[in-house]
Parts: C-alpha cells; structure tokens; sequence
C-alpha cells in the first residue's frame, strides 16, 4: 500500500526541520568555539600551548615513510629535536602540522602555529556537538539528540579548552567517536568494519594522550552485550582481535616515538618515554613539593572536582542537573538489573554511558591531581544523561501541566538560565587579557630603570608590547615555591630591599601557598602581610576579567575556581608598589 502524499510531506518537512535545527545548533556551538581565538593577543600565555607550540615548530617532515617510523631518526620524534621530556601524544602535533602547510600559510611561525592549533580545536569540539547528537539519537531518540547536542554546546569547559592548543579536545573527540562506532558494531551494522574503525580510532585516542587506555574497559562492554545477545562466540572474538590490532597499528603510525623500533611485531615501549611516565608521576604526590602540584595539597577527593564541574565546568543550572541526571540514571539502570530481563540495545549503552562517567570520575577524583580538563571526556555523557533526564521530566510536566502557556515559560525559563553562565563566560574573550591590559599599564605608570619582582613558576611581567619591552625594567625573580629555610628567606629578604614594585600575574603561587601553612609557614606569612600592607608596599592596581553575566553587566568572580581555570585565559594581576 503507498504511503499518501501528505504523510510523507509531512515526513520530509519533519526531517527538514530537524537538519536546520542541528545545523543552528552546530554553528552555534562552533561560534562559541572561535569567539576570541586570539584571546591572549599573540603573547602565549598558556605554558601547555608555549610548550606544544614550540616543539611543532621544531619538527619537520621525514624524507620517507621508514624515517617516519623509526624512532631513532624520525625529525617528528620530540627526542630527537631537544625535547627529552614529553609525555604527550604526537598526532595532535602532526594534525596541527600538516594542516597549517595545507592551507599554506604565508609564515609558518610561532602565533600562526598557536592559532591553528586553537583552531583544530575548536573544530573538532564542534564535531564533538555533532557525535553527542548521533549517539542520543541513536540510544535514546531524535528529540534527546537535538537537546544533548545543545548541552554539550553550551558547556563551558569544553568552550574554555577548545580556546587552548592542548591535546584534551582531540583525545575527547576520538574517544566519543569511538563510543559512537561501538554503538554502530552492537546494532549488527557490519561488525567487522565497525571492528575496524573503532580500533583505528581508539588508537588514535591513545595516539592524543596515553590516559585514554582508561577507556579500554568501555570497550569490552559492547562485546560482552553481544555475547549475552547468544552471537557466536568465535566471530566476537575474531572482531575484538581485529579492533586490538586495528588499534595497535593506527598507534604505530600516529605516534611512533612511545616505541623503541620500527619493528611491528615487537611492540616494546620506548625506554624514554617510560622514564618520563615515571618522573611525571613522582609530581603526583603530596610528599613532593612539586610547585605545580602545591595547589592540591588540601584538596578533598571527589568533592572538589565535583564542586568544579558543578560551578564551573557545567555552571548553574547544568550542574545541577548533571547530578540529578547521574542519580536517575543510575536508579533507572539497578531497576533494569534487578528485573533479571533481557536488556535492550538501549538500556545497555545507557547503563555503558553511566559506568564511564562513574569510572573516570572516581578514578580522577581521588588522584591526587584533580585538574577539571582531566574529566572533559565525561562531558560528552554527561550532555547526554542531562538531556535524557529533561526528557523524561519534559514528559511528565505535559501529563501534569495542562496549560501550554506555563509549560512555555518553564521552557523559555530553564533555556535562558542555561545560556547565562556560558556567555558570561564568553565574555573574558571580548576583551584584552588581563595580563595585556596590567603590561600597558605598567608601561604607563612605572618608571623605566624600575626593579619589577617575578614569582617564578609564572609569567614575569610586563609582556611585550608595540614600543615596549620588558627589558627597560630590571626583573628579580622570587622563588616563593622553595620549601622555607633560612637560606632561602635570607636572600628574599635581601631582594625586597631593591624590588620597587611587586607584581603578581595570577593567583598561582599566593592562591595555593597560604592554603598550607603547614608546609610554607614563612611564605603563608609573607603573603598575609602583603595583602595587609603590613611589608612597606601598598596595593596600587588590580587587573581581572572575570566572566560577565550580558545585559546586567554583572561580573562573576571565579577565584575560587581550580587554578587552571583561571590563569591561562583570565588571571587576576596585583601590583603593589614599596611606599
């Protein structure tokens, strides 16, 4: 029987509908993502970015596919260009490479290495938006895609990082599309291709940062589904075979440099890159007074990390909701398995999305380093549950509120409160850093021949600027971070008597420091008399650029904020000046 013609115009203006809605939704989220790429005016304020950058611009290309693959000679080997310490992945290096010589750029320089990266990364956040959506839709339905793929747009970490050339959005994309691949093997579509393809792109996961072996165990989980489904055994295990080798083999070429040889049957890890392993877990100790790792001395597992992602990472009301969507998710899912039924495609991936948020959470919530873009490969599910939990209440405020003009308002309500924290945020690109603006001033209003302090494990200002430079001012570092001894107080103490003026770029060292006075009783004291103007100088300028609610033009102070998220793009600088 054919389908009448108004249905299926009606069907057609549905789908079309549905595409210009996801294509709003993806522009949106990318315009999200580029606003303000330059948002440190070329000056690199980003230690990662500055590291990352540098050694891009040191790699070149091999002269053959062997010299790419043998770790000793290859020229995109960091060992072999001068960087004997790297512990991130290299095909984010590589994508950033091979695309600024695409397009051909005029200078292959330092900024426009920074900006493609910044790019890159903002792209594949995008396509990120767009995964978010296929996965819902694919477990859930379209209307739950459409509302994931909006969350995951508007959620600020992945907006803040997406502004970074970091290696976190390229491991969170080829993560999630992974998971998405798994889903397409469950539904029977060709499970040896998918085999394939899930592998490669796991590899590459890996391939971005070594952590993304976490989500090994999320892989197992689709086959042991599939076992339980009563498919044969020996072609599941063939396929998990073929996605460990597929894996494997996409490693090897997108980052050869973990590997000792170019020998593909003995996968034996480069020596190297294991000492550097080692050495950068022994900063992930309290015991060690590893100046970075200062700032997690008193932190409270879990309930910290969670506390950033509520606040920041995800903002209000998102926040919230993310944890109110992991509660019902989880009593959702203890429901299904208590019922001893045969779970559905479904129920399994949405149980599987549960296990991964939890799994990562816990494990990073209990390091000893909890830095929020250590759980950005969790925001992707978590857009997920929120939108999958609206849904449901969605549905059951139609059942219970009759009028449409009330259901209409809730709607409008909870739409606006979602996008005030993310384009406050948006906000601290519409204007120079504050590292730039505190520069100018400091050009302005302190006498060339002036002694400036630094706090070393920071960026010493003033920066460079047209007509100005750094050098027309003597700098003294204070090394602020060495445990206190005499030793070290002595020739502070002897520094203070020369330095004008004291300058602080961020809350690095005074926003950890005294938080354990325990370990820096000296320097805790330091600080609170600086602050109480109590050591002969005086507060004489603050810079900040704090994210701005629109409209009110309220200012929202994050200095309470973990350290990361606020010292890169939008740190607060104090200057104070000896009377």
């Amino acid at each position: 029987m054919p389908i009448p013609p108004t249905i299926m115009k009606k069907f057609s203006v549905n789908k079309l509908t549905n595409l210009y809605i996801l294509f709003t939704i993806i522009i949106f989220a990318f315009i999200l993502r580029i606003y303000g790429i330059n948002w440190d005016q070329n000056q690199h304020l980003h230690p990662d970015e500055r590291f990352l950058t540098m050694v891009t611009l040191a790699m070149s290309w091999p002269s053959n596919f062997l010299a790419y693959l043998i770790p000793k000679i290859s020229t995109l080997n960091p060992y072999n260009i001068g960087y004997n310490f790297f512990v991130y992945g290299t095909l984010p290096l590589y994508l950033v490479k091979a695309f600024a010589g695409f397009i051909r750029f005029e200078s292959f320089d330092y900024n426009n290495i920074t900006l493609v990266g910044r790019l890159i990364s903002a792209l594949l956040d995008t396509f990120c938006v767009l995964l978010v959506y296929k996965i819902s839709k694919n477990i859930f339905n379209n209307k739950v895609g459409m509302l994931a793929g909006f969350i995951y747009s508007i959620s600020v970490l992945p907006i803040q990082l997406s502004h970074f050339f970091a290696v976190d959005t390229f491991l969170n994309f080829f993560l999630l599309l992974t998971f998405y691949l798994l889903i397409k093997l469950s539904q029977n579509k060709n499970i040896i291709l998918y085999s394939i393809l899930s592998g490669i792109t796991f590899g590459f996961a890996i391939a971005c940062k070594i952590s993304a072996l976490l989500f090994f165990p999320i892989i197992i989980l689709p086959f042991c589904y599939l076992l339980l489904q009563k498919h044969k055994f020996n072609k599941l295990f063939y396929c998990f075979i073929i996605l460990l080798l597929c894996s494997y083999l996409s490693l090897r070429i997108s980052n050869p440099s973990i590997f000792k040889s170019a020998n593909l049957i003995q996968p034996l890890p480069n020596p190297q890159f294991i000492s550097n392993l080692r050495q950068l877990k022994s900063f992930d100790s309290p015991k060690n007074l590893y100046p970075p790792g200062v700032q997690w001395l008193n932190t409270q597992p879990l309930i910290f990390p969670l506390k950033n992602i509520i606040l920041w990472g995800l903002g209000l009301p998102l926040g919230f909701l993310a944890l109110a969507s992991v509660t019902h998710s989880l009593f959702v899912s203890l429901k299904i398995i208590m019922q001893y039924k045969s779970i559905t495609l479904s129920e399994a991936f949405h149980l599987l999305i549960l296990v991964w948020v939890l799994l990562l959470f816990f494990y990073q919530g209990v390091q000893f380093s909890k830095t929020m873009r250590y759980f950005l490969p969790i925001y992707p599910f978590l857009a997920i549950l929120i939108a999958n939990f609206l849904y449901y209440c969605i549905r059951t405020l139609k059942h219970r509120i009759k009028n449409n003009y009330t259901l209409l308002l809730l709607y409008s309500l909870t739409l606006i409160l979602s996008l005030v924290w993310p384009l406050s945020f948006l906000a601290i690109y519409s204007r120079p850093h504050s590292r730039v603006s505190a520069s100018q001033w400091i050009y302005k209003n302190i006498p060339a021949g002036s002694t400036l302090s630094c706090e070393h494990w920071d960026d010493c200002l003033p920066v460079p600027l047209p007509n100005n430079f750094q050098q027309q001012y003597k700098i003294v570092t204070l090394e602020l971070f060495n445990p206190d001894t005499t030793e070290k107080w002595n020739k502070i103490n002897s520094q203070l008597q020369n330095i004008d003026y004291i300058i602080m770029s961020s809350n690095r060292l005074w926003g950890s420091i005294p938080g354990v006075p325990e370990k820096y009783p000296l320097t805790s004291k330091f600080y609170n008399e600086l602050f109480a103007e109590k050591l002969g100088y005086v507060k004489i300028a603050e810079f900040t650029s704090y994210p701005t609610i629109p409209l009110v033009k309220m200012q929202v102070p994050d200095g309470k904020a973990e350290e990361a998220f606020t010292v890169y793009d939008h740190p607060k600088v104090l200057v104070f000046k000896k009377r």
